[in-house]
């Protein structure tokens, strides 16, 4: 992979949400915005996972300005996940998710899987899952270890209208 790509994968009630991760080059910062992409995982299960992933790398990173990064962190309204979820709310949809990265790296692919979120809504990486792969991994052999997480947190299969 010539050029840097992340990918957020956040996964609720039998779906995975996958957004359009936004990059401003002069902070060097990711924002999730529209689309979001929905994957039905208990339709498509593993290999629409993997092929909702690989629209994601195609996509890349489109590139974003920020002149103001405190207004963007202060932004209103309910983030772009949670609202492709019809809730109102990122607490009330984090309640019963989690959260999986992916970083394309020249030297190597990263996947990070959070644990359940806080409080206050936030999720953390929990550095004992991550795993690491090297480049040229296929691309099936590393969603596979988030298809694994997935399937072995009921919460997450569980249906919970907004």
């Amino acid at each position: 992979m010539k050029q840097r790509v992340e990918i957020d994968i956040t996964a609720r009630s039998g779906k995975a949400y996958l957004p359009t991760l936004y990059r401003d080059e002069k902070h060097r910062l990711y924002f999730a915005r529209e689309p979001v992409l929905v994957v039905d995982l208990t339709s498509e299960g593993l290999a629409g996972l993997v092929e909702a992933v690989r629209r994601k790398i195609e996509e890349g990173n489109p590139h974003i300005e920020v002149p103001d990064l405190q207004k963007a962190f202060k932004r209103k309204g309910v983030p772009p996940v949670a609202k492709a979820a019809g809730f109102k709310s990122w607490r009330s949809f984090a309640k019963k998710a989690r959260t999986y990265g992916i970083s394309f790296l020249e030297e190597k692919i990263i996947v990070e899987m959070s644990g359940p979120a806080t409080s206050g809504g936030a999720f953390l990486y929990d550095p004992k899952k991550t795993r690491e792969f090297p480049p040229g991994t296929p691309l099936e052999e590393v969603v596979q270890v988030i298809w694994e997480d997935i399937c072995s947190i009921p919460e997450l299969w569980e249906e919970d209208a907004p």
